[in-house]
C-alpha cells in the first residue's frame, strides 16, 4: 500500500473510532481518534472548550492537532464530523493519506447518537438533520467511499482492506 496514513471522515455515528480502532489492529497501524487527542492535549472536552472558547478557536485548534498527526507513518486517524469541512484540512489529508468516508445515513445516525444537547453540534434532530446534510458535500470529497449503515464492523473493516490493497 502507497499511504502511510488512512484519515476517516464521515458525520458523528458513523464508525470513525470503532472502524478505525479495528482497522489499526489488523494493519498493526497506530491509531488516533482527533478529538480524543485535542481533549488530553488541551486537559479539556470538545463541549469545554466550544463553550469556553467558541467553534472558529475549537477549529483552528483542531487544524493545529491534525498538522501533528498528519507527520505520523503509519497511522489511521479519525477525523471530527467537522474537520473535512475545512478545506485546508481536505488539502492536508489528500497531501500526506488517504481520505475515506465511512458514509452513514441520518437514520442510523439518530439511533446510534444520543440527540441529548451533550455534544455542542447536536442540539436537536432539526439542528442535526440540517448540519448531516451541510457536511456531505465535503464528506464526497473523501478518495474512498464506504457505507456503513446495517452492516458489521468486521464488514466495513474488510471492505476497506480490500479497496486498499488495491491502491
Amino acid at each position: 500500500m502507497k499511504h502511510q496514513r488512512i484519515y476517516l471522515v464521515g458525520f458523528m455515528g458513523a464508525g470513525k473510532t470503532t472502524i478505525g480502532r479495528l482497522l489499526a489492529r489488523r494493519l498493526r497501524w497506530s491509531f488516533n481518534d482527533l478529538d480524543e487527542v485535542i481533549e488530553a492535549g488541551e486537559k479539556q472536552s470538545v463541549p469545554e472548550i466550544f463553550r469556553a472558547h467558541g467553534e472558529p478557536y475549537f477549529r483552528d485548534l483542531e487544524h493545529q492537532y491534525l498538522e501533528r498527526l498528519s507527520g505520523r507513518p503509519n497511522s489511521i486517524v479519525a477525523l471530527g464530523g467537522g474537520t473535512f469541512t475545512r478545506e485546508d484540512n481536505r488539502d492536508l489529508a489528500d497531501r500526506t493519506g488517504l481520505t475515506i468516508w465511512l458514509k452513514v445515513s441520518f437514520p442510523k445516525v439518530a439511533e446510534r447518537v444520543k440527540i441529548d444537547g451533550t455534544r455542542p453540534m447536536f442540539q436537536d434532530r432539526q439542528q442535526a438533520e440540517r448540519l448531516f446534510e451541510s457536511r456531505e458535500p465535503a464528506y464526497r470529497l473523501a478518495k474512498l467511499h464506504i457505507s456503513t449503515d446495517d452492516r458489521a464492523r468486521e464488514d466495513v473493516a474488510n471492505e476497506i482492506l480490500e479497496a486498499i490493497s488495491k491502491i
